[in-house]
């Protein structure tokens, strides 16, 4: 029987951090370049990245970014957790648990109310408390079959932009408008650099980047990138201030000379652009899980939202990762924000956290987890209550890869 005592977890020092990086990427079936630990070093946080090790060797890894969230009526302090690994020769021996208890504790010490992820495996993280908090359209569509029937008029116009200036305006365009796109997950500065990093693995075959931004009333309005590979165009980020600026930037790509096919691999649920072509059925469109989602603070995470209806609701939330949340929560909310204490009384409605957190941002409803088996409710007429009090305007998106 292969030991489960033997790994000690703890943060790195400067001068691991290089063992580290080499084996997250080892985690990930890949090799470390000097380029990808010095990029990975430069938005590191070494107080907040987690290393398992067996002896003097990392065999796990994970690291927590600081960033906030934008919730529905405001934006929240958030964890992000990145980079979880555990080398295939340390399977099955409860590093993942260990390394996960040691970064939700130093999450809640630091009073950040969420954490979120994306997952590479669907079967992983909601034993530890993450729910589905959004999800994600992928998009493939025939070069000439994306005429439009509603085009774009935006009375703008479209210019490329150098790689040095699109790590600049993205960090820019994308902080002006995530504030008011629920989902969208607030990074500093840093980060853009290592999502524009272009390397020749992060390519896959394909070209560098391309990066196009649309410039409206003098400023910029929207942007896009994107790669070529096989006649393809593989939009990467498309980002614009309103729909009709993001009109311009799909009409420029489905324009672009000698390609026969346009993929796009994170969009909204509820993008209008599928309306505006002439033929919708021509877009392939695959759904995928995206952001998954942790409420760290249940009580915590109540208030930091507002809601669409006033009402009262007492929840009983089921917590088996961290035990200082299971309990029964009363929740008097409404438009202009909540109140959410610890209640004695008879729950209305009970839930695991990682259902909570599917419904948090109005990604799913309680009345769809209710039907799915996955939710009880004591009274229905609590489950109405809560759709209308949980329910968001647009669909929440989180729209990094």
């Amino acid at each position: 029987m292969i030991s489960r005592v033997d790994i000690q977890i703890r943060t790195v020092a400067e001068n691991e951090f290089h063992d580290w990086s080499s084996a997250e990427a080892l985690g990930f079936a890949t090799h470390a370049t000097e380029e990808y630990i010095s990029l990975a070093h430069s938005i590191a946080e070494l107080d907040r990245t987690f290393g398992a090790f067996d002896g003097d060797q990392i065999v796990g890894t994970t690291t927590t970014r600081t960033s906030a969230l934008t919730v529905p009526g405001g934006i929240a302090q958030l964890g992000f957790v990145d980079d979880v690994s555990v080398l295939a020769t340390h399977r099955r021996r409860g590093i993942l648990t260990q390394m996960m208890r040691a970064q939700m504790d130093q999450i809640h010490e630091r009073g950040e109310p969420f954490s979120a992820l994306t997952a590479s495996e669907g079967l992983i993280y909601e034993r530890f408390g993450f729910g589905i908090a959004s999800w994600t359209d992928g998009w493939e569509i025939d070069r000439h079959h994306t005429a439009m029937k509603i085009p774009p008029s935006c009375g703008g116009r479209l210019t490329f932009v150098d790689p040095h200036k699109a790590r600049t305006e993205w960090p820019i365009l994308h902080k002006r408008l995530s504030q008011d796109r629920v989902g969208m997950v607030h990074y500093n500065s840093a980060y853009w650099g290592a999502a524009l990093w272009d390397s020749e693995w992060h390519r896959r075959g394909a070209s560098e980047f391309f990066h196009v931004a649309y410039l409206r009333d003098g400023y910029i309005s929207g942007m896009c990138t994107y790669r070529i590979r096989d006649r393809q165009v593989l939009v990467v980020f498309l980002l614009g201030e309103d729909a009709e600026v993001e009109a311009e930037l799909w009409q420029f790509c489905f324009g672009i000379d000698l390609m026969s096919e346009i993929q796009a691999f994170v969009r909204p649920l509820d993008d209008p652009l599928p309306w505006r072509l002439e033929d919708v059925r021509r877009l392939r469109r695959t759904r995928s899980d995206h952001m998954w989602l942790r409420l760290i603070d249940v009580g915590a995470a109540l208030e930091a939202r507002q809601y669409d209806s006033e009402g009262r609701v007492t929840l009983r939330v089921s917590d088996d990762f961290c035990a200082w949340n299971d309990g029964v929560y009363r929740l008097e909310a409404g438009p202009g924000g909540a109140v959410c204490i610890a209640s004695d009384r008879s729950p209305d409605l009970h839930l695991t956290v990682a259902d909570l957190a599917a419904v948090y941002m109005g990604g799913d409803s309680f009345s769809t987890l209710a039907r799915a088996g996955r939710l009880r409710a004591d009274d229905k007429s609590a489950i109405t209550l809560a759709d209308r009090m949980f329910r968001t305007e647009r669909e929440p998106w989180f729209m990094e890869l």
